[in-house]
This record gives C-alpha cells, structure tokens and sequence, in this order.
C-alpha cells in the first residue's frame, strides 16, 4: 500500500512533466532574435519583465553554452541552420550573399527572379524563394509528416528571417516592406496569388504610421543605463534625421528626411516600434490562421530583426541596443500572455536563439585596449593580384575577393594549363603572411582532408564546393575586415559579425513550454541540435541534411 501511495506521489509531482512527455504540443514557436550575444540575456536581467525573458529562463531549460559551429556567423545561414539541423557545408547558405561563378554576379540568399511580391505598391517588385536551400527544414518535415496538415507560417522583418526558416513548404512567409506605403507585410508568389484576408485587413490598419507616430526615449531614466557606454560616443552612427547618435528620436522630424530618401519606413527597422509591429503581427497570425487550435501540430517561426539593425548602426555597448533588448523582452511577454490565452499554458513549444552574436565595435575595442583592427579587403586583393601577377604573368587572377573568401579566375588557371590547387595554396601562402591575416584554408583541402577542430573545422562546416571560394581566410580576434578602404579605427562605427569567435558564435538557446523540463546546462551544444530536437518531440524525421544530434536534457 505504501509503495502504490509513492508511486501515485511521484506521478502527482511529476504530473506535468509526464503529461507534456506523452501529449504532442499544439503549436511549436520558433524565436529568432538577430545579432543576440548569450550574454545579453544576464547583463540586463536586473530589469527584465517576470513575464518575458525572465520567464522563459525560470520556468524553461537554458543551454548556457550554445555556439555556432561554422563560419560565416550571419543571418541567412543562422536562420538555415537552425532549422535545417545542419551546417552550410550541407544546406548551402554560405552567407547572406555570394559570388555565383555562373553569372559571375554577387547573388542574394533568397534571390528569386522568376518570383514576384505580393501585397506591395514598390517599383522593385522582385520577389523571393527559399529555391537556395538546399535541404528540406525542419517546417518541411513537419508538413510531410502530417501529410501536409501541419500548418506553417512564418514571419519576419527581413525577408530572409522569414523565407529560410519556413523551408520549401510553408503555407506563407511574410515580412515587412519598408519600400512600400505605409509599410505592409508583404509575400511572394512562391507561397501565394495574393494575400490572404486578414493579411489586407491588416495592413490596412497602417500600424507601421501609428508606430512612427511618437518619438523613442529610453525605457527608464537615461542616466540609469549604466550597463551601456554614454549616450553620446564616438562609436554610433548618426542616422538620417539626426545629427548624433543620442536620446530622444523624434520619429517626426526623423521621418520627414527619411522620405526624401524614399525610405521613410525603414525607419521603424531602427526602433524598438520593429519589434512591437512584428509581434502585434504574429500574435494576429496565430490567431487568423487558427495555429494550434486542433490535434494536428503547427508551427510558427518569429525572427526580430531590430536587435541587428540597432547593432550594426550603434553598436552592442550603446544606449539603444541596451533599450531595444529591454523592450524586446516587454513584447515577448506580450507573445507569451497571448499564447497562453489562444493555445494554453502548457500546449505549446517554444525555442529561443539566435542567429549569431556580434563583435564590439573596433575602436571601442581599441580605445580600452583590447584587441582590434580593420582587415582592409581592398588593399588587400591589390597585394594578391600583385604577388599573383609577378609569379604567374599579369592578368586578372582574381575574379571576387569579399572578405574571408577568395574566388580565383578558374578558366584563366585551366586556360594557362596551371595546377587549381598550386594556384590556391600560393594565393594562400601569401596571404596568410599579411598581417591581420592568421590562417588560409584551400578549396582542395577543404574538399579531401577532414578537420576535427577549432577554426579549421569551422571553415570546413561552411564549406560548400560549389557555392565557396578557392582561399577561406581567418582574421585576428577583434579584426573586421572591411570593403570600404576609407574606414579606419579613426572613424569605424558600429557592429558586424561573421567569425567563429566567441563573441560572434555564442548565442542563447532556451526552450520553454510543453514536454520542456526546468533547468540548464553548460554542456556545449550547437543550434544545429534544435531540429533535430523537435523532430524527437514530434516523433517525425530529421531534415534531409541533419547533422546535429538531440538535446538529451530535453527527454531527461
């Protein structure tokens, strides 16, 4: 009798753990939030909601120690990896953009031209598709594996944080349209003939106008802000409409020069109001499209683009970007009240990343002596061609040199009957002599030698043979390189990302909600491990490419 009263305890105390375990969720919630370092989540957890941030970390379970496992860290092959479960070497997102030796053109990582917008009055009326994907996601494995039941949905600032995440599959993917007026959320004719109802409905709300109504001060006194460098620094950009990079931003006099650019709406990228609009926008996709409301589980994906736009433009130790993740965490609680409300405490799955971090700016770096320097790209390719050119005879040697990757001229290497892998370990051998320079890994390496750590084994992981260049170059700590020769460590201003350093590569990951056991862990994990994760949860398959593994804590 004892033991049965015991056993019964332990379910009692267990209930919910057991239950979560055994019952699917309805709806499974993908966070994305753009250029977020792990590290953000304790530096200004002094003054989160207990409804956002906080709760997801209190209730969820937290993997202290996630990091990218290739490079480039950007947002595009962030955003793949994530949900295919694989790295670039496998999905083919080598970056945001890259060199296509085809059309010798620089292409983007959604480009579709064959596809159009829809839902936007812009003269640009190009579309996009996820056709660059190589490997299907983990949205698409759901929808196969409900036989199309499953509905997905997918929603974004950026297009590209809404396109890749939804994989070749999803029902829709939206994403906001600053060219357009008064800022719609738009789609494109991969997914759709034209919007749906609500959709309309909605943009004809004009929230993106509402939003850009006020002016954006600081959520608490400014002088509170201790946690961030001065308002008024030397490392932020100034944007349009203002003459410093300082409090308050009167979003009216703002959007007044915005226009005469033709971009009065991209200014809500540079606000928190993004992130409110985006949100306001899933929670009315939830509701429309009826996720979660049935036995067939959904899926939504979230990525905030704020966060990156803000960094890039101010940096990650400014005012705003300190402002911005506080708001940010006042509308994922917003998020969360209103899941709770249209899908249930507890029927829903919810992860939270990101899709790379960010390094200081490089003269702030400097200025308190740590680290840094600019890596000159242009000045650079000169010394190459010059090396390449007294070795092998003038000619045009190199067709793209775009940061860390270097396309060599392979016709004109076959034409001259030279030796491809000769050509690119003497690429190699002397760039990796210049100073800001630590390390040159070549295609035909990449291509037949396997690497089992470090940075080498991080190139290797966003390698892609067809895609990549011949010479994938390493760059110091705190190095950035940069295109544009007349910025120097005099006048660098904000962020960028994209190496396998840490500062670039460790990001969040906590997972919150049904069948998620409180706790944390600092067992290295990847954000490749999220798919496959769900795929255990939901009893369906691994994406096509996966290569992560499950997250064990998860089933303990």
């Amino acid at each position: 009798m004892i033991r049965i009263i015991a056993i019964t305890a332990l379910f009692f105390f267990n209930g919910f753990l057991i239950r979560s375990q055994t019952d699917k969720p309805k709806l499974v919630v993908g966070v994305v939030v753009d250029q977020m370092r792990f590290n953000h989540l304790y530096k200004y957890q002094e003054r989160f909601s207990n409804g956002g941030f906080k709760r997801i970390m209190q209730e969820g379970f937290n993997y202290k120690n996630t990091n990218y496992n290739y490079v480039p860290t950007v947002t595009a092959a962030g955003h793949a990896s994530i949900y295919t479960g694989t790295t670039p070497s496998a999905h083919g997102i080598i970056g945001n953009t890259w060199y296509q030796r085809s059309s010798k053109q620089i292409i983007t990582n959604i480009e579709d031209n064959n596809e159009l917008l829809i839902g936007t009055d812009a003269a640009d009326s190009y579309g996009g598709s996820p056709r660059n994907l190589l490997t299907t996601t983990i949205t698409d494995q759901l929808r196969m594996g409900t036989n199309f039941r499953a509905k997905v949905i997918s929603v974004s600032l950026k297009d590209r944080g809404a396109i890749l995440p939804g994989g070749h599959s999803a029902n829709a993917a939206y994403w906001h349209d600053w060219k357009s007026s008064p800022g719609n959320f738009v789609s494109s004719s991969y997914y759709m003939d034209e919007l749906p109802n609500w959709v309309t409905k909605y943009n004809k709300l004009e929230k993106s106008n509402s939003y850009l109504t006020d002016s954006w001060s600081t959520l608490y006194p400014i002088e509170s802000y201790i946690m961030s460098a001065p308002d008024d620094n030397n490392y932020e950009r100034a944007i349009a409409g203002k003459t410093s990079a300082t409090f308050p931003y009167d979003y009216k006099s703002m959007r007044e020069r915005y226009k005469e650019i033709g971009a009065e709406f991209q200014l809500i990228w540079v606000t928190p109001a993004g992130n409110s609009l985006l949100t306001d926008f899933a929670i009315e996709a939830i509701k429309n499209e009826g996720l979660g409301t049935d036995e067939i589980t959904d899926f939504i994906n979230i990525s905030y683009s704020v966060p990156d736009v803000i960094g890039h433009t101010f940096g990650p130790q400014s005012v705003e970007f300190e402002d911005v993740i506080l708001r940010l965490d006042r509308d994922i609680e917003s998020l969360l009240k209103s899941l709770d409300a249209t899908v249930g405490t507890g029927n829903y799955l919810l992860f939270l990343t990101s899709d790379h971090g960010s390094v200081p700016v490089a003269s702030y770096l400097a200025d308190n002596k740590l680290p840094a320097g600019i890596a000159n790209i242009k000045k650079h390719e000169v010394a190459l061609l010059s090396h390449l050119n007294s070795k092998y005879g003038t000619n045009q040697w190199i067709e793209n040199f775009d940061g860390e990757s270097v396309y060599l001229n392979q016709d004109l290497i076959k034409q001259k009957k030279l030796s491809l892998r000769a050509v690119q370990q003497e690429a190699a051998d002397f760039l990796i002599t210049l100073e800001e320079i630590t390390g040159a890994l070549i295609a035909s390496d990449l291509q037949s030698q396997s690497y089992s750590y470090g940075m080498n084994q991080m190139i290797q992981n966003g390698y892609h043979s067809k895609r990549s260049g011949d010479v994938i170059l390493i760059f110091k700590p705190g190095f950035v390189p940069n295109l544009d020769p007349r910025i120097t460590m005099q006048n660098i201003k904000g962020t960028t990302h994209g190496s396998g350093y840490a500062y670039d590569a460790h990001v969040p990951m906590l997972w919150f909600g049904n069948s998620i056991p409180k706790g944390k862990s600092v067992r290295k994990v990847s954000v490749i491990d999220i798919a496959p994760s769900i795929a255990q949860i939901l009893n369906i398959s691994y994406p096509s490419g996966a290569t992560g593994e499950p997250l064990t804590e998860l089933f303990d």
